[in-house]
């Protein structure tokens, strides 16, 4: 009999992490989101926006606006923001429907002299743990929030790679959290491959903008179909709540070879390819775009797939609606076509 149980001791026991691995997934479970509740959030780069040259023609396909570019806090958690701050504010307002309207807030930026790159994320990180343990930072966006009305905050904190990072950005979220309340919203930009955020800090921020763009497939071709969902089901795995994602699509191209060139769609819209690829001669470089199909494919499989919504970087790199090619154009087409299907 000792015999008989020292042979299944080890088999159980295999058993038993198998079923721990396996059985216990962690993965999200998806609340279903309507297809006239999805969101399309936009980035608004915002540090001088004047009302006579800012194209609004498209704001009505945008369910919620990211503004970008004009607020940062600094090593103490001091919470600047820009001479423009106000007026960009006033010419926003003045062209919005019903949107949310969220600030995007930069902390303090990479100083060392390296060009590895783990150390230039790692000296930004150190910078910005400082930020978040100085005891101010949540009471100063929450000021600022009050102010002028916004709807909540977004965190475009790239990246904290390191465990240590992930638990001092952890620690402010919930204590941002508790200082905001159920009066404001907090959102996260985030990419599939760095998921090291605890469960808590998850259940504390209200959505999550997946950044599926600067990444490449194995030809050169910049923020695929297959990226987009590979993106997705990252986060789903790890136990995000697919109706808190919002599928980052960009309204620029990157070169096949990932040199730092952005070029914006609506200057070439009507020069490349059908499947996205603009050939710069001058260059030597050729550049890979999200088609007009491309967005409108990835906007139907969110729908289709548990999505909350989509999410662009940014607004202004779209032609003006009623342009037959207008991405915007493409995202609110597979929208009204899945309100319409129901």
């Amino acid at each position: 009999m000792k015999k008989i149980i020292k042979i299944l001791s080890p088999v159980l026991c295999f058993m038993l992490i198998f079923v721990c691995l396996f059985g216990c997934s962690k993965r999200g479970e998806s609340t279903p989101v309507e297809p006239e509740n999805f969101r399309v959030s936009a980035y608004i780069v915002a540090n001088g926006l004047d009302e006579k040259t800012f194209d609004s023609s498209n704001i009505n396909c945008v369910t919620d606006i990211i503004m970008f570019g004009n607020a940062n806090y600094d090593e103490q958690g001091k919470v600047t923001l820009t001479d423009a701050f106000e007026q960009d504010i006033k010419v926003i307002r003045k062209f919005m429907t019903n949107q949310d309207l969220y600030l995007n807030i930069l902390g303090p930026g990479c100083q060392t002299e390296s060009d590895d790159w783990n150390d230039q994320m790692h000296d930004l990180a150190d910078r910005n743990t400082s930020a978040f343990e100085s005891g101010i930072l949540e009471r100063g966006i929450k000021e600022v929030l009050d102010k002028y009305d916004f709807d909540g905050v977004v965190f475009d904190y790239e990246f904290p790679l390191r465990n240590k990072d992930w638990r001092a950005f952890d620690k402010f979220i919930l204590s941002l959290d508790s200082v905001l309340g159920d009066e404001y919203e907090i959102g996260m930009s985030m990419v599939g491959w760095n998921l090291k955020q605890s469960k808590d800090a998850m259940d504390a921020t209200d959505f999550f903008e997946v950044m599926s763009y600067d990444l490449w497939d194995d030809d050169g071709r910049h923020a695929t179909m297959d990226i987009a969902v590979d993106d997705i089901e990252a986060f789903t795995k790890k136990g995000y709540d697919k109706a808190k994602l919002d599928l980052g699509v960009p309204f620029y191209a990157r070169p096949t070879t990932k040199e730092a060139y952005w070029y914006n769609y609506n200057e070439y819209y009507d020069k490349i390819s059908d499947d996205g690829l603009y050939e710069d001669k001058e260059l030597g470089l050729t550049f890979s775009f999200n088609t007009y199909d491309m967005i409108k494919e990835k906007t139907r499989w969110a729908l289709d797939n548990g999505v909350g919504g989509m999410m662009v970087w940014h607004y202004s790199c779209d032609v003006p609606a009623g342009n037959e090619k207008s991405l915007f154009g493409a995202i609110e087409t597979a929208k009204q076509n899945a309100v319409h299907s129901k």
